[in-house]
């Protein structure tokens, strides 16, 4: 409430009683400075999702593995036996990649198949219930009264031949096949599960001691381990583990089938494509991810250049010349097995009479 006698100066007036334009002051407020850049969040910058291979690759698998395969050869001391060949370490590291993909993309496990199959029955009886395992007894029933009836040459025939069934038989195979197709998802999730549990205990990232254990008696990890033991376990194959401690080589594959899924993202997004994808490749390899896809393709990218400018300084024209290629890897096996001692030790066996020469 104003007090008469001592009124307040009006806004166009300033402190003193004097208006704006007699003080100079401004009536509209002063716009705020710039926010400072350092406070605006940063933005990742990734390279286009459509890589291109190199020349020389077959696939990105094999692109990310010899990467490591080559920093391993790196940190270790250059093998003696390549001092008077020395551009035999480029065919050494691609055939150490080649082992490693072979044993993770390639190699199927015996108990995991028989894993799955163990649970393969048992998941279809839960699915299907009761109805489910009184169509499979009618059906062997009605298949077994089928070949009792047939005389002994007509069950050999039957046996090794295309058999016609009677209706009974034909109606209850396309009832109980029918059943077996509506409930294929589920016993699909049920043995992917028994797969997960499986990789789980039996890991298939990096490169355990016995890695390449299964692998045959004259390959280049093999002959390589007998010429130089000192070298492979002790120096090669300790950086190799370290390595590829988190590798496997289906993150390049995930890269090969980066362009089919991106065509398939249609009704569903990318992500989705990549997500199921990463379920069956999990379920076949072992392989969890980890790493998402554009920054996989943004470190493969580097990663390849890296590969190729290696490969151009060990052996030039190794990648991009199919002869120089097939010549050093046939130079390679060929100079392994005259200094492996295995063969040398068959040789001598050969040359050796039996006791049993006489006869």
């Amino acid at each position: 409430m104003a007090v008469p006698g001592n009124l307040r100066p009006s806004k166009e007036q300033g402190r003193a009683g004097r208006s704006n334009a007699e003080t100079g002051a401004t009536l509209f407020p002063v716009p705020a400075p710039p926010i400072s850049r350092a406070r605006l969040p940063t933005v990742i910058q990734y390279h286009p999702l459509q890589l291109t291979l190199p020349i020389g690759f077959d696939s990105w698998a094999q692109v990310l593995t010899d990467w490591r395969v080559s920093r391993a050869f790196d940190a270790s001391p250059f093998p003696r036996c390549f001092n008077a060949e020395p551009e035999l370490a480029a065919p050494f590291v691609a055939a150490i990649s080649r082992a490693i993909c072979l044993r993770q993309l390639r190699h199927a496990s015996a108990e995991l198949l028989v894993l799955q199959a163990r649970v393969e029955e048992p998941a279809y009886d839960r699915a299907g219930g009761r109805p489910y395992v009184e169509l499979r007894a009618a059906m062997e029933t009605a298949q077994e009264r089928y070949f009792t009836g047939l005389s002994g040459d007509r069950r050999r025939q039957a046996e090794s031949i295309a058999v016609t069934w009677p209706p009974e038989v034909y109606r209850l195979q396309t009832a109980f096949f029918a059943s077996r197709q509506r409930h294929a998802a589920e016993v699909e999730r049920v043995q992917r599960s028994a797969a997960h549990a499986y990789w789980k205990t039996h890991p298939r990232h990096g490169i355990a001691d016995d890695f390449f254990a299964a692998v045959a008696s004259d390959s280049i990890p093999a002959m390589m381990a007998r010429v130089d033991p000192a070298w492979w376990w002790r120096s090669f194959f300790t950086h190799l583990q370290a390595k590829s401690k988190r590798h496997h080589a289906a993150d390049g594959r995930l890269l090969d089938a980066l362009p089919s899924l991106r065509a398939q993202a249609k009704k569903t997004t990318l992500a989705a494509q990549i997500a199921r994808w990463s379920e069956t490749a999990a379920s076949d390899w072992g392989w969890h991810g980890g790493t998402h896809y554009r920054r996989l393709a943004d470190y493969a990218d580097r990663k390849a250049r890296s590969t190729v400018a290696w490969f151009e300084h060990r052996a030039p024209g190794y990648l991009g010349t199919r002869t120089i290629r097939c010549a050093l890897d046939t130079r390679l096996r060929q100079f392994l097995t005259e200094l492996d001692p295995h063969t040398r030790l068959l040789a001598a066996e050969r040359d050796s009479l039996s006791e049993h020469w006489r006869n």
